[in-house]
Parts: structure tokens; sequence; C-alpha cells
């Protein structure tokens, strides 16, 4: 795979593809000092190339996250949910790192509370499974290096970003300085747990397949990849 970009454009393999943008204006909802630093409204944030490829119902897609101060935090996705599949099992994806660094900050929330919080980190070539039911923020931990990297997810269903919009964001925010803040709108009684991409994925067997291949290789293989179409074969 050969990729580029020209402007906003990407270069891939010879066809173009063109960006939805998510701009500060559209990321305002989701911050925690939306006032600290005036930004103008529509500078964008970071670029979202979907079905760069298509094998089946997956999806290959590519983001680009620009390295900028968001207001005091890192800059960062606007964060989502998967709905249930089918079968009555949430969707799962996958994320590879393609260049720089990432940080995912993952979190299962329920009716009673926030039940588990992650922080992972992820450096080029690694990857991250995001589990069922794992509401999830792609993070560029960095001030001076932008964050490329890739995804496959079933087409079969639409990102649910409803949560974020109501909590004002993630259950933490990962400041600029490093330090993380708790998002109070979450309330308390609960923690964050840092794990590296390879710590956390290997709690899951679907994992051992995949951790050495990647994403395109897997995208190929619809065997090891079938989790990705019927979430409840995940566990």
């Amino acid at each position: 795979m050969t990729l580029s970009f020209k402007e906003d454009i990407l270069m891939l393999d010879g066809r173009e593809f063109r960006p939805a943008v998510r701009t500060f204006a559209q990321m305002v909802p989701v911050l925690a000092f939306p006032q600290k630093k005036h930004i103008e409204p529509e500078t964008a944030l970071y670029w979202m190339y979907r079905a760069v490829k298509k094998y089946g119902s997956l999806r290959y897609d590519i983001t680009r996250i620009s390295a900028f101060d968001l207001c005091g935090e890192y800059n960062k996705t606007f964060g989502h949910l998967h709905p249930n599949a089918p079968a009555g099992t949430p969707w799962p994806e996958i994320y590879e790192v393609l260049e720089g660094k990432a940080h995912f900050l993952l979190q299962k929330v329920t009716n009673l509370g926030v039940q588990d919080a992650v922080l992972v980190s992820a450096k080029k070539g690694e990857k991250l499974l995001i589990p069922p039911g794992y509401g999830h923020v792609t993070i560029n931990p960095s001030l001076e290096k932008e964050l490329l990297l890739a995804n496959l997810v079933c087409d079969a269903f639409e990102a649910d970003y409803r949560m974020f919009a109501q909590m004002k964001g993630a259950c933490f925010y990962e400041l600029s300085d490093g330090k993380l803040l708790r998002n109070r709108n979450y309330g308390d009684g609960f923690e964050i747990r840092k794990k590296s991409a390879n710590d956390f994925c290997s709690a899951y067997g679907v994992f051992a397949k995949l951790e050495k291949k990647s994403l395109l290789q897997i995208a190929e293989s619809q065997k090891e990849a079938l989790f990705l179409v019927k979430p409840e074969t995940f566990y």
C-alpha cells in the first residue's frame, strides 16, 4: 500500500480520497476547557478518509489527527460508541498506528456508572482491539508530530456519538502536559487503568492470530476477521 497526502487529499494506490473534516467548532461539546484558548471555529483538527478499501462488508478507513494544543488538551477525536449487532453483541473494531504514537481512551459505561476506564498507548505498527461495549476516543499525545492510523470495521452500522456529546467528552481528559483530568459528569467511584496496546489486547483470545499481521493482512483473511462481522464470536 502506497499512500501520501496532497493538502487534504489522500493519494492511495493511484486513487484520490477526500476527507470528512472535524473542526474546532464541532469539537467544543467534548472539551474540558473550550473557552481557555481562542481557536478559529473552522480550524481543522482531524481528517477521516472512510472506505479507502473494502473487503466484503469490512471497511478500511484512515484518520489523520494533527499535533495541536486543544484548549489545554492533546488533540483527540470526538468519541463514539458502537451499537449492538443483530445477535445482541455490540460491534468491535481494530485500529493500527501507521505513523506517530496514539493513546486510546476506552470506557465501558452502564446505567450504574463507569464500569471500566483504560488509557491504552500504541506506537507505530501496533494494533488495538476495541472490545464490544467500549466507547472510545483516539488521542494524539504529541504537540509536534501528526498521528496517522487505520481502522477496520464492519460497514453494517453507524457510530453513536450521543453519550460523548451529553457527558461533555470521555470520563477522563488527557491534558497537553500529560496529566489526566476526571470528567465529573460521570461522577466518582472509578479510576483509570494504563496499558500498552499489546498488554490490553492479549487478554482477548481473538488477538493471538492477529498480533503479528498488519490490518490489511487481517482484512484480506475473512476467517480471522470474522468477529468484526459476527461480534458474538468475539469471546
